[in-house]
């Protein structure tokens, strides 16, 4: 190889090198919130969001040959402790298959969308959830998306779009970690052509420049989207939640949701007492997350609760109490060590959306503060809980 040649590939590498050290300075910053721990962790977000963009960029087939990858932990955007996140990228100038079957998984959604976050309002092109992908009844589909006419007699669910690249983006929510199964999906493009096997210097230099965003644009953009909350002071309260429905389609939401989100501060001899009445929904679910607006550890910890593990009072009130902590309550949300970060909350394909109520009080006083009936966990029940917890969100990625 002649050396000019080899130069290039040493300033292409010396540049992506010099994008990841550039990317620890928001982390770093002294005047963004957190201990020496949260910094810690938000070095490691960039770590994470460099294997992601390593695995969605450097691996996977390309335009045309995608595959639906999923990535543990996503990490990234307050994910949801339920979700199994999986995406390709793809150029609407070709026709695409997905296909298999649907599962048991509570809620399975489908979204065509530009996926630069911070890069302006993130135009969605096409969303739908299982209801949408023409099942048969034993939950088998076919589903193609294309800037062709569908031709005529075709037995797939056929959706003609702009001719755009954009990415196709699959969301899976379990509620029953122990027992739902997920979807079975598999993406193909109709028109490859030959598989480019091996990457030349202009695709690394392509892929460089993606996945240096992938691990220092993003994190930094997240970063700042979950800390405007505490920059308008947005601390241990709702009160700036419309309720009923917005959309949040520009922010990469779904419309299938409601979203809710604050920023929580929690002392060592605090509680943070959550309350809400449930409506009626097809899934709910409430996470905390840090400082960098990652989730907090929900594989260990129980730091979110679903509509199946929640427990609901008589009254149709969900009451959980977010402490460092045990309570002794079954609705305990975990802080795990953080002291401050987001909590998200989602109404799934819901008929109201209400706005919970936080009220900060002191630790001692918890009992005080909950109804009577509340119900109770011992140690051994606790330990029990988190052992199928662990068990339940490991299956969900075959770990």
């Amino acid at each position: 190889m002649p050396s000019t040649d080899l130069q290039r590939l040493r300033d292409l590498w010396d540049d992506f090198l010099d994008g990841l050290k550039a990317g620890a300075d928001h982390v770093l910053d002294p005047d963004r919130p957190g201990d020496e721990d949260d910094r810690v962790e938000g070095l490691r977000h960039l770590l994470r969001s460099v294997a992601r963009g390593v695995s969605t960029n450097l691996e996977g087939g390309g335009l045309s040959h995608p595959e639906l990858a999923w990535m543990h932990p996503f990490k990234s955007g307050q994910d949801n402790p339920d979700g199994l996140y999986q995406g390709a990228a793809l150029d609407l100038a070709n026709t695409y298959r997905l296909s298999g079957n649907l599962g048991s998984v509570r809620y399975l959604a489908v979204t065509l969308m530009d996926f630069d976050f911070g890069g302006g309002p993130i135009q969605q092109h096409l969303n739908l959830n299982s209801d949408g992908l023409g099942a048969d009844d034993n939950g088998d589909f076919s589903a193609v998306f294309s800037s062709a006419p569908p031709p005529e007699g075709g037995a797939d669910t056929w959706f003609q779009l702009p001719a755009v690249h954009t990415t196709l983006f699959v969301r899976q929510f379990f509620a029953d970690w122990e027992h739902e199964e997920p979807a079975d999906l598999h993406l193909e493009c109709l028109d490859p052509g030959p598989a480019t096997s091996r990457l030349d210097a202009d695709g690394l230099e392509a892929a460089l420049g993606r996945l240096t965003h992938i691990g220092t644009a993003l994190p930094a953009f997240w970063a700042d989207f979950g800390q405007a909350h505490l920059r308008r002071d947005e601390v241990n309260t709702f009160a700036h939640v419309a309720p009923g429905p917005r959309s949040t389609l520009s922010q990469g939401g779904s419309p299938d949701q409601a979203y809710g989100q604050c920023w929580w501060r929690v002392a060592e001899d605090e509680a943070l007492l959550y309350e809400v009445p449930v409506p009626e929904c097809h899934y709910w679910g409430v996470q905390l997350g840090d400082v960098w607006f990652q989730s907090l550890d929900w594989v260990n910890r129980q730091s979110s609760l679903n509509d199946h593990q929640a427990v609901v009072d008589a009254d149709g009130v969900f009451r959980a109490v977010i402490a460092h902590r045990d309570p002794g309550v079954a609705n305990w949300l975990d802080t795990g060590g953080a002291s401050e970060g987001c909590i998200t909350y989602r109404w799934n394909q819901f008929e109201s959306a209400p706005v919970p109520d936080v009220r900060l009080v002191p630790f001692d006083e918890v009992d005080h503060h909950l109804p009577d009936g509340t119900t109770r966990v011992t140690p051994g029940e606790r330990a029990e809980v988190l052992r199928r917890r662990r068990r339940g969100a490991l299956r969900r990625f075959r770990r």
